[in-house]
């Protein structure tokens, strides 16, 4: 292996937000960085590219009051969530937008908890539009902003493996130059590991996640493989919480046209209505949402077996149309399936259950909410996040689904600095790790969703911590 004569004080393995921000930051502190990116394309594929640009603590604003904020944390991670983590998204995350908009990058306030949101925003139509908004944008920002710090992103290079040293890190490189492919190494004091965690290696998610990743939609920017987890786990790394990913419920026809992806998207829809699996029986607390749902729907041993069942009230009101980018009407629109019936028996004859079976269990759920006991259903169902709505308002419809995977929730276990911790909890001295390869903050039984762009927190954090150590 050839051993690069360029000296270092950070490396940063990956480009997508997290990466650059702890990049620029350390090089504003005056380290000398590079970022390893393993894509060789300029416009190089990550989720943080393809992001919708939210940055919120679990569908909170993020400038609420900090105490606020690591009560939502705690609530949706059950608890699980480590304390000094959770404490510093909740005291930072308003730093963090304060600190990219002095990198030049816009906010927008589009409401509710979406008071910021990379610029300019897309919110329109189905499919997936991506250059020229949101992550693309800031991005392209944070890259020149690096490279005016003297700092570089090295594109076609893919870290392999990390060996740890008393005077620093070694990253073993593969460098890809058109069709050759070379070995290298860099050494540096510090290495900030932010390559978005597994959702695009279907070994790691067979093994964590679903008997069937095959059956799964890719929602997701497709590099994001696992290198930084399994680089850390090799030099003892703890990880934590590698069963649940953030995702959301799809149309089916999305496993075969991007049109219908990343929105819209039917997790309203389904919290409102009832979720069956092929051989029509509920299989999850529909009243946890969409994000659980998703997970939900993974485990089964067919995934791509799931139906939402609802009625015209549903598609016509808010959980059919009050996201910004509704399935009604865009869904039909964008060429997915919708089964339409005027009987609940005719609806089952069309997605092939069993009419008896799907009018008893339609029957049951409509009485557990008349009498406000849905919470006695097998499963149970809870209704204090979303309403349970009956279904009984004709035409009746099916929606073919598909569980779609964005971020995996568990990851490399970080403390609130982003140092790397071993299995005994100590941090492993200049490995840091930031962004979506990040577990301890997500998560839970219940896949509480903390949120994937305010993980950028930790990068700063850890930019901030090298730089004093």
């Amino acid at each position: 292996m050839a051993e690069t004569e360029v000296q270092h004080d950070v490396i940063v393995i990956g480009a997508g937000i997290a990466g650059l921000v702890a990049a620029n930051r350390a090089a504003q502190l005056g380290k000398r960085v590079i970022v390893l990116e393993k894509s060789k394309e300029e416009k190089y594929l990550c989720n943080s590219r393809y992001t919708y640009g939210t940055f919120h603590i679990n569908f909170t604003d993020v400038g609420a009051d900090e105490d606020v904020l690591l009560g939502k944390i705690e609530a949706c991670s059950e608890g699980l969530a480590r304390k000094d983590l959770a404490r510093a998204i909740a005291k930072d995350g308003r730093r963090l937008m304060q600190w990219l908009r002095s990198e030049g990058i816009d906010l927008f306030d589009l409401g509710g908890y979406q008071t910021n949101v990379l610029a300019p925003p897309w919110r329109e139509g189905f499919g997936l539009t991506w250059r020229g908004y949101a992550g693309d944008v800031a991005l392209a920002r944070l890259e020149e902003n690096l490279r005016q710090r003297q700092g570089r992103i090295l594109r076609g290079m893919r870290a392999r493996a990390l060996k740890l040293a008393s005077g620093g890190i070694e990253v073993a490189v593969d460098e890809a130059q058109g069709t050759t492919k070379f070995a290298a190494r860099f050494n540096a004091p510090s290495v900030v590991i932010a390559d978005g965690g597994f959702p695009a290696n279907l070994d790691m998610i067979r093994a964590h996640i679903s008997s069937a990743p095959e059956k799964l939609l890719a929602r997701n920017g497709g590099t994001a493989t696992g290198d930084g987890l399994r680089m850390a786990q090799a030099v003892g790394a703890a990880s934590t919480g590698l069963g649940m990913f953030y995702g959301h419920l799809h149309s089916r026809d999305a496993m075969s046209t991007d049109r219908l992806w990343p929105r819209p998207y039917a997790d309203e829809i389904a919290a409102a209505g009832i979720v069956i699996d092929a051989d029509g029986r509920r299989f999850a607390d529909e009243g946890l949402g969409g994000i659980y749902l998703s997970n939900a729907v993974a485990r089964l041993p067919d995934p791509l077996g799931a139906t939402i069942v609802f009625d015209q009230a549903i598609w016509d009101g808010p959980p059919g149309r009050g996201h910004a980018q509704p399935p009604n009407p865009l869904l039909p629109e964008a060429g997915g399936t919708l089964y339409r019936a005027g009987t609940i028996a005719e609806l089952a004859g069309l997605i092939g259950i069993a009419p008896p079976r799907l009018e008893q269990l339609v029957r049951e759920y409509n009485a557990a909410v008349d009498a406000g006991t849905v919470h006695m259903l097998s499963p149970p169902r809870r209704s204090d996040r979303y309403r349970a709505w009956p279904i009984r308002t004709a035409p009746f419809y099916a929606m073919p689904i598909c569980a779609a995977i964005t971020n995996t929730m568990g990851g490399i276990v970080v403390d609130g600095h982003g140092a790397v911790l071993d299995q005994s909890d100590r941090p492993m001295p200049g490995l840091f790790a930031a962004g979506s390869t990040v577990g301890g903050l997500d998560g839970g039984p219940n896949a509480g969703y903390v949120g994937g762009l305010i993980k950028a927190t930790i990068g700063l954090r850890a930019a901030e911590a090298i730089a004093v150590s």
